[in-house]
Order: C-alpha cells, then structure tokens, then sequence
C-alpha cells in the first residue's frame, strides 16, 4: 500500500521546541509507528507553501535522516536561492530583538522572502498513490495528485464554533481547509468521538466516511518516583519546595485560567491554605493580558503562583508527578493530551466535562463544569485534604493511561487505510 502523507506541521519543529506540540506531536508520533508496518511503503511531502516546504526540508536533513529518501519535493525546482531562502528564514526567527534596527531588519527580509515565495508554486506530483493522507492542510485539487482515496485528519471545530477564541485568519485558514473536503469522496479521521460529531453536524459528510483515532500520550511521560530528581526540576523553574496545584496549556482565554486562579485564591483564602501553590506551565497565546491580570488582583498572594512559561517534555514528568493534583479547567478540547500526560504520570485529574475530555478522563478523574467556580474549589479541596481521595484517582488514571497507545492509533489507522482502499 502505497501512502503520500502531507506533512507541513513537521517543519514547525525545525524552528524551535516550543512548536512541537499539538498537530506536530501527533504526526510525529503516528509516522514512527506507522514505518514499522512492512505493508506500507509511504512518502512525505509538503504541499502547502515554499516556506513550510524549506523548513520540512530541514527537519528532515536534522533529525529524521532515515525519512529524508521518502520527500518528495514538490516546490525545490520552482526557485532556485533555496539556500539563501533559508538562511534568511532562521535568520528572521533567531532574531528576537524588539530594538528598531532589527525590526526593520526583519521587515526588509520578509519582503524579499515573499518576493521569492510568489515565484514559487506547487508542482503535480505524478507518482501514484493509493491514499494521499494529509495530517491538517488542506486537499489539493485531484488534478495535482495521483491517487485512489483522500483523506485529512481533522483534530477539532473549535475556531468554528468558538470563533471569540480565535484570530479572523485563522479562521479563514480552517474554513479552506473544510472546503477541500469533498463529502462525497474523501475521507475523514477524527481524533475524538466529540470532533467527528461536530465535523458531521457542520460538513453534512456521511457518518460512516468518517472514523475516529484516539491520541496517545508520548511514551516520554511517566511516573518519577525519584523525588531528588523532582525537587531539583522544580528549583529550575523557580518552583518552591511545597505542595503544588498544576495546570498546563497555552495562556489564552479558551483554556480558562482566569477561573482557576480565581478559584485558587479563593480556595486558599477560604480554608486558610498557607502551604499550596498554583504552578501554570505554558507559552503565552494571544489575549492573555487578562490572566496576568487576574493573578495580579490578590497581590499579597501573587507570589503563591508561579508562572514558568516553556517547559521542554523532558522535564515534565517530574513536574507532573511532583504535583498534588493536574487540573483542566478548558472550555472546549478536540481531544486534551495533558490529562492524559498527568494521568499517564500519576498525578491525581480534575478536567471539564464538556467536549472529548470525558472520553479521555473517563471515571478516573473528577469532571466539573467549567463555569461553576464552586464545583471545581471543592474538587481541589477535596484532593488536597483526602488522601484516599489521591491514591484512588492515581491508581484509576495510571490504569486508564494504558488504555491509549500510539500503537493503538496507528493499528486503527492502518485499519481504515485497508478498509477505504477495499472499498474503492
């Protein structure tokens, strides 16, 4: 079977560490599962642009050598600087100076990258396929790519059916997308029973052309037991050798931090909680101002939260495990992989009840409304006081950790993969 995947998230990674996450994790992860399979021989390629197709490229030539014979580059012939095209590219993203020369700086090179890249198009790709798999962008037009099924793995609806919580772009970018998709032709995976519910309901694509691959957490969480090497990850992002309430997401308004600080504060105010901090692990998104905000409004309790920004995977699993509880207060989630990363460590869950979360966290975690402010301060007091409480939910998520697998998602992938190509 004879597979083309369209791969562009992959090049993110080639940028910085803070980019793999997400859709690159994913598509990483399911690839290295998937090239075991004897029974597919597949290819990869980018299709959406000259400036992902440069920095895939990298990627590949850095750290996945062994797939560097599988690319198949449909922008290289198209222009010809393509050395200078991507010095230039990690030069504008190296440069992270605000002074007025260097922004200027980054100006002049973007005029001259977009300059090149409108010299650049997309080429047919001739070789056939069986199935051109694309894990986020767009389908190209049929006349592009020679191949017997499309499919596109769509991961959420969330900039459609919350709008608020995203830039008109992005929007725009995500309806292109839906808009490739013939519902009559093509294929759909969805990551979670909640997404191919809200795809269908949208699209008005046929239930049974679309099916439904859980995540996984990476193999790299787990459970450290070793509280030296706990307590010094903590020092290193300046977190106090204390009891600890974690949350982890990108500091934007759809994750609902606003409410979790609020309810720490008046958590520890309430029931006059001296010895716990609040540790909130994440990039800044866009509009967080209000959360700083909020975290300001108590300032003779500011220093109880402790805001680390980036932290790489590698140290997560102690910070995770350190923990007395995880909590995920998200209003919306295509599917939610740090409740899963927090079970898979060992560490007590609270998580919304809305959207996927609930087919992650199954009973092994406490559910709360994530408008009810009252719920979720009683679920946090209830796993600090009860210790029974703790060990009960740890050992339910460790157990319901195993229940997810990149092995799994990629068997059921592989599956679908001989299902749509039998019924061609």
């Amino acid at each position: 079977m004879k597979i083309l995947y369209e791969v562009s998230n992959l090049g993110l990674g080639s940028i910085g560490s803070k980019n793999r996450a997400g859709i690159f994790r994913y598509t990483e992860s399911i690839l290295e599962k998937i090239s075991l399979y004897p029974e597919i021989e597949f290819q990869l390629t980018c299709y959406t642009n000259f400036y992902n197709s440069v920095f895939l490229k990298q990627y590949l030539a850095n750290e996945k050598i062994e797939w560097s014979d599988k690319f198949i580059d449909a922008y290289y012939r198209q222009i010809q600087p393509v050395e200078l095209y991507a010095k230039t590219l990690n030069n504008i993203h190296q440069n992270e100076s605000r002074d007025i020369f260097n922004k200027a700086k980054r100006k002049s090179q973007t005029i001259f990258l977009n300059f090149l890249e409108s010299l650049s198009q997309a080429s047919t790709i001739n070789e056939p396929f069986d199935i051109y798999h694309s894990f986020f962008h767009q389908l190209p037009a049929q006349s592009k790519i020679r191949t017997k099924a499309r499919i596109i793995t769509i991961y959420d609806m969330i900039p459609l059916l919350m709008p608020q919580y995203f830039n008109k772009g992005f929007e725009n970018i995500f309806l292109k997308i839906l808009r490739s998709i013939d519902i009559n032709q093509d294929w759909v995976l969805a990551i979670s029973e909640s997404t191919k519910k809200d795809f269908c309901d949208f699209s008005k694509m046929p239930e049974e052309r679309v099916f439904v691959t859980p995540l996984a957490s990476s193999e790299k969480f787990y459970q450290e037991l070793d509280t030296a090497k706990i307590e010094a990850t903590c020092q290193r992002y300046k977190i106090p050798s204390s009891k600890y309430i974690l949350g982890l997401s990108t500091l934007e308004p759809r994750k609902n931090n606003v409410t979790l600080i609020n309810c720490f504060y008046k958590l520890i105010l309430e029931n006059a909680i001296t010895d716990t901090y609040l540790v909130l692990v994440g990039s800044k998104g866009w509009l967080f101002d209000d959360i700083f905000r909020t975290a300001a409004k108590q300032p003779q309790l500011l220093d109880k939260i402790i805001f680390t920004g980036y932290i790489q995977d590698s140290d997560l699993s102690a910070i995770y495990s350190g923990a007395s509880c995880f909590v995920y207060p998200s209003f919306y989630e295509g599917f939610g992989l740090p409740p899963l990363e927090a079970m898979q460590c060992g560490v007590p869950v609270i998580s919304s009840n809305t959207s996927s979360l609930p087919e992650v966290v199954g009973d092994a975690g406490i559910l709360i409304d994530p408008k009810d402010k009252d719920q979720l301060c009683q679920a946090m007091l209830n796993i600090l006081t009860d210790e029974s409480l703790r060990e009960n939910l740890k050992q339910k998520g460790l157990e319901r950790a195993k229940q997810f697998s990149w092995k799994k998602c990629a068997d059921q992938t592989v599956e679908i993969y001989k299902k749509i190509i039998d019924s061609k």
